[in-house]
């Protein structure tokens, strides 16, 4: 009965449509003969369906993730991809929660915090909408799992990042060492005495390790050890915990004690890290802990330093573990994801998952990794001939792709809006700047936080 009501539905809406577009007629005059008009034969072209999306890419991610939309826009007749360029992903967050109040929301975003959506039942879960040839074993290990959630792909990755170990092979090869010696943090510290003091041309090695100031180096190593922010049930702080006071004091010692590691902090902008990598570039340090969008300047600069006669041969290697324990450094990803709202027809919903599904094809994840230097979300990239070509003359550019695959772990996410992590970041740079005792530093970090996770927990 439904379908045959249905049926007389859509032949009245197609007799009118007739009537008002092929047929002359007057509504007041009953029973009036129609007057035929010509028709020309020429077809109606079908209206694309607009898909507006948000994001907060500038620079190359943002000319990259353009040139994306372009080809999609051009490589199909049935969507149109209507980008909006939000300031910062805090914006998007803001500008996202005003949209859903007021039934707006774009049919796709990428950033924001997806994981405050998702747990209010405002996204769509992108496997729901998924093509058909989307293949979700082909997803880098670290990629799928933090974009998977009870089983189901519930956003998808559209690229990530991971601290990597930028190195200088010739010295490692002088010292009689290879990366088999740098298995472990202990292990690479241990290889000091053959490392320092080898000449690099201009100068000699002073440093055996400069980990990036901040705490992230220090979480990756922590993580390692089996740290945690915060209880599994969500209610206590940990950052004080054996794990990771153990870390941070041996570190303390490896820099002010023992000076075989150094730090390079404060400056303007983004001083402290180009002082960092220079030390690795002009042979004072063996290497750096840094991530892998430093790739293509860094290449650059040892290239440039090796022809001024530097003593100097890149090379790139995933993080070691702490002491026996697999290696486990954090990643982050920036996530696409479909909102889930009224205002949102089917439709939109697989244009936003067809247009995903493109973006992060092995073709364009690949294109998109070489040209920004952050890491491709599809492990087929390292089968695509044009990959393997960009490899042979970028050595270890696919380091962060390996480790993301094989040991990084979802970054974590603070319930608190930054407070865990800020108080972490305050007591890693009294540790690394200031020379005091990780464990005292470390209690008053994690008391500060606790306070601040209790008012989150409505205790």
């Amino acid at each position: 009965m439904k379908r045959i009501l249905a049926i007389l539905l859509m032949s009245m809406m197609i007799l009118t449509a007739c009537g008002t577009t092929g047929v002359a007629s007057n509504a007041n005059q009953e029973g009036a003969k129609a007057e035929p008009v010509e028709n020309t034969g020429s077809p109606v072209a079908e209206e694309k369906v607009t898909i507006e999306f948000w994001h907060a890419l500038g620079g190359s991610l943002g000319d990259g993730l353009n040139e994306i939309i372009s080809d999609f826009n051009a490589s199909q007749s049935k969507y149109e991809i209507k980008p909006v360029v939000i300031g910062s992903y805090d914006e998007i967050d803001e500008k996202l929660q005003a949209a859903y109040a007021a039934d707006q929301v774009p049919a796709l975003v990428a950033g924001g915090s997806y994981n405050l959506f998702l747990s209010k039942g405002l996204v769509t879960p992108f496997e729901d909408y998924m093509p058909d040839g989307y293949d979700k074993g082909d997803i880098v290990g670290g990629f799928l799992k933090a974009a998977t959630v009870e089983g189901k792909m519930v956003v998808a990755p559209a690229y990530g990042t991971s601290q990597v170990m930028y190195l200088n092979k010739a010295v490692l090869n002088e010292a009689g060492k290879t990366a088999d010696d740098l298995k472990s943090w202990q292990s690479l510290a241990g290889i000091n005495q053959a490392i320092i003091g080898i000449g690099t041309g201009k100068g000699k090695i002073e440093y055996v390790w400069e980990p990036m100031w901040g705490a992230d180096n220090i979480a990756d190593m922590a993580r390692s050890n089996g740290a945690k922010y915060i209880s599994d049930d969500g209610k206590t702080v940990l950052i004080n915990s054996d794990e990771w006071v153990d870390v941070l004091e041996q570190v303390r010692k490896w820099i002010h004690d023992d000076k075989i590691m150094r730090i390079h902090s404060g400056g303007q902008g983004w001083e402290y890290w180009y002082k960092t990598m220079d030390d690795w570039v002009y042979g004072t340090s063996l290497g750096y802990t840094g991530s892998p969008g430093d790739y293509a300047i860094a290449l650059e600069a040892v290239n440039k330093a090796i022809g001024e006669g530097y003593k100097n041969e890149f090379a790139v290697l995933p993080q070691p573990g702490w002491g026996s324990h697999e290696p486990a450094p954090y990643f982050s990803s920036l996530m696409y994801f479909i909102p889930n709202d009224s205002n949102l027809t089917d439709a939109q919903k697989k244009g936003a998952a067809e247009f995903v599904a493109y973006a992060t094809s092995t073709e364009n994840t690949a294109k998109f990794s070489i040209a920004t230097g952050y890491v491709a979300v599809r492990k087929s990239v390292l089968e695509l001939d044009s990959y393997k070509d960009y490899l042979k003359a970028n050595p270890d550019a696919d380091a962060a792709l390996k480790q993301i695959d094989q040991y990084a772990v979802p970054t974590f996410i603070d319930p608190t809006g930054g407070s865990i992590l800020n108080a972490l970041v305050e007591a890693v740079d009294k540790v690394e700047i200031e020379n005091m005792s990780a464990k005292e530093v470390l209690d008053e970090a994690a008391s500060k936080a606790q306070r601040d996770l209790d008012k989150f927990n409505g205790k």
